[in-house]
């Protein structure tokens, strides 16, 4: 099983949203049902007002920013009902300004700031089966992330503890789901690493051998033999 960079990753049109908020617009446009589509819509725009640090109130002017966004992080592609007239791709003249990052504590450094922000802002939707189907995707994604930065596998339980710590307990995996299973993660984490040391030492190698041999220093002091 091949890793999954970034570096191999489509790239992100408005990158200060963040890879979360892409996979989210992407699952959407998987959905086939308009209501469902629009609904889940509604979420991620919260979701992405929670990420941007500029607007710390909803106003008119940035509600209609954040579905323009939405619209644009979709490849203009996201067929919803919106509550508001998204700006056309023929309308667009330029991106986004970049956006700063709040400063703010973060209770789990190996899962970031998105995660935490986007887990809060689910868990203030109501219930429903897209909500449980997302909070299962974003705990196996927690939980490669926890193998990933601590070299360990981790049970299903503790990853939960940690969903429900970061919501206050509003948010936890739906019963009887199985996560990745952790050796398989770690399997395929660690699986990466050789190759990678294999490959450096072969061009040291390789580079050692091209570089030319010390000659010896001459002494004229030294004994000749005869």
């Amino acid at each position: 099983m091949e890793r999954d960079y970034n570096t191999t990753r489509p790239d992100l049109l408005i990158k200060e949203y963040g890879r979360n908020v892409q996979n989210m617009v992407d699952y959407a446009l998987s959905i086939e049902d308009r209501e469902k589509r629009t609904k889940l819509a509604y979420i991620i725009v919260s979701v992405m007002h929670q990420v941007n640090p500029h607007h710390e109130s909803m106003n008119v002017e940035v509600y209609k920013k954040l579905w323009d966004h939405l619209y644009a992080i979709s490849d203009y592609k996201l067929d919803v009902d919106y509550p508001v007239d998204v700006q056309k791709l023929d309308n667009m003249q330029q991106l986004p300004t970049h956006l700063s990052y709040k400063d703010n504590r973060i209770m789990y450094r190996f899962y970031g700031q998105n995660t935490e922000l986007l887990l809060k802002a689910l868990a203030e939707q109501e219930p429903c089966e897209e909500r449980d189907q997302y909070v299962i995707v974003m705990a196996n994604q927690m939980k490669e992330m926890y193998i990933e930065w601590n070299k360990s596998i981790v049970e299903d339980e503790v990853v939960n503890e940690h969903i429900k710590r970061m919501t206050h307990g509003k948010l936890q995996i739906p019963e009887n789901t199985h996560l990745t299973p952790s050796n398989q993660i770690l399997k395929k984490l660690i699986a990466a690493i050789p190759s990678s040391r294999t490959d450096a030492s072969k061009n040291k190698e390789k580079q050692n051998k091209m570089k030319p041999k010390p000659k010896g220093k001459f002494n004229p002091k030294a004994k000749r033999r005869y």
